[in-house]
C-alpha cells in the first residue's frame, strides 16, 4: 500500500473511532422515543410510562413513549431494531422476544438488538375459577388427569410467559388441559371470571381484586422465590415441581450498535429510576422484582433466555400461529 492511501485509511479509520465517544459526550441533545410493542393499558404500557417519567427528569430531555402493537410484539421490536443506533429510539422487550420462533417474515432480528436494563421480572399466578374444585397445584393436576381436554386455560398470548408456563404444566404433569387463545389478558381474564375458561397464568395485578373478592382462586406462582404481591401462595417448585420457573420480564433494548457509552448511560438513568419510592411501590403492587443487572449481564441473560425459551417450545412442539 502506498504511504499516501495508508495515511487516508488511517485517518479515515481515527474519524470512525472518535465518532461513538462524540455521539456520546453530547448524548441526549433531543427527545428520546420509548417504543412499547404492546397496546396501552398493559404491564409494559405502565412500566414504561413510570420509567419514562424518571428517565426525562433526569437525562434533561422528553421521552415519548411510543406504542406500536402487532404481531405479538415483533412489529415493535423490528422497528426499534432498525432505528439508527444512535441512543434516541428505545424498546421495551419481554419474555415473548426471546421466546417467538422467528422468520423472515417477523422483521424482527435477535442479533440486532442491545440490552440496556433489565426493568422488572414479573412471576406468573395460576388461578383458578371458584367454583374449580382446586385449592393447589396438585389438586388441579388431579382434575385434569379426572378430565382430559375437558378443563381449559386461557392463552393471553403465544409465547407469552402465561401460554409457556401451562403448556410447560402440562407437559411435566401429563394431563390435557385446552388452551382456548386470547388477543390478550384482559378478555382471558372476563371470561375466567364468567366461568368461560377453568384457569389462567397471568402477572398478580390483574387477579388481586378478584382473589381478594372470593372470585379467583390463587394456586401457584411460576417463580422460584413467592411472589411478593401473593407471598401466602406457594410456589411451583414447592408445590411438587422443583426447579419449575418461568416469568415475564420486562427489559430495555437498543440498536445493536448503539455506543457503548450511549448504553451504560442508560443503564445508570434507569437503575435510579428504579430506586425511586414511587416505581417500588408499583412494582410492589404488580409483584414485580426490580431489574439489577449491567448491560452485560442483561445481555448475557437474554441470550441464556434465547436460548432456554427457545428449546422450550421446540421441546413442547408450539408453533407461529
Amino acid at each position: 500500500m502506498k504511504l499516501s492511501r495508508l495515511f487516508v485509511v488511517l485517518a479515515i479509520c481515527g474519524a470512525a473511532l472518535g465518532t461513538a465517544p462524540a455521539m456520546a459526550q453530547g448524548y441526549p441533545n433531543r427527545s428520546l422515543h420509548l417504543i412499547v410493542p404492546y397496546a396501552p393499558g398493559g404491564t409494559a404500557d405502565g412500566i414504561a410510562r413510570l420509567i419514562s417519567k424518571h428517565l426525562g427528569v433526569s437525562l434533561g430531555q422528553t421521552v415519548l413513549i411510543d406504542n406500536r402493537a402487532g404481531a405479538g410484539g415483533l412489529i415493535g421490536a423490528a422497528a426499534m431494531a432498525q432505528s439508527p443506533a444512535d441512543g434516541y429510539t428505545i424498546a421495551v422487550l419481554a419474555t415473548p422476544h426471546a421466546a417467538t420462533p422467528l422468520d423472515r417474515d417477523s422483521g424482527f432480528d435477535r442479533t440486532r438488538v442491545k440490552a440496556i436494563a433489565l426493568v422488572a421480572v414479573v412471576p406468573g399466578l395460576l388461578c383458578v375459577n371458584s367454583s374449580v374444585p382446586a385449592s393447589s397445584l396438585s389438586d388441579v393436576v388431579r382434575l385434569a388427569r379426572a378430565k382430559p381436554g375437558q378443563l381449559t386455560y386461557g392463552n393471553p398470548g403465544n409465547f407469552t410467559a402465561g401460554h409457556l408456563a401451562m403448556e410447560m404444566l402440562k407437559a411435566q404433569s401429563r394431563v390435557d388441559i385446552t388452551p382456548v387463545p386470547y388477543r390478550g389478558g384482559a378478555p382471558a381474564l372476563q371470561d375466567l371470571l364468567a366461568g368461560q375458561i377453568q384457569m389462567s397464568i397471568s402477572g398478580p395485578s390483574n387477579f388481586l381484586q378478584y382473589i381478594e373478592s372470593g372470585q379467583l382462586r390463587a394456586v401457584a406462582s411460576t417463580g422460584l422465590k413467592r411472589s411478593t404481591a401473593v407471598p401466602q401462595v406457594p410456589t411451583f417448585s414447592e408445590s411438587g415441581m422443583p426447579g419449575f420457573e418461568l416469568n415475564e420480564w420486562y427489559g430495555i433494548f437498543a440498536p445493536s450498535k448503539t455506543p457503548p457509552a450511549v448504553v451504560a448511560r442508560l443503564n445508570r438513568e434507569i437503575a435510579q429510576a428504579l430506586a425511586q419510592p414511587d416505581v417500588r411501590a408499583f412494582f410492589i403492587t404488580i409483584g414485580a422484582e426490580p431489574g439489577t443487572l449491567s448491560p452485560d449481564e442483561f445481555d448475557g441473560f437474554f441470550r441464556n433466555e434465547t436460548d432456554r425459551l427457545g428449546k422450550l417450545v421446540s421441546t413442547l412442539g408450539l408453533k407461529n400461529e
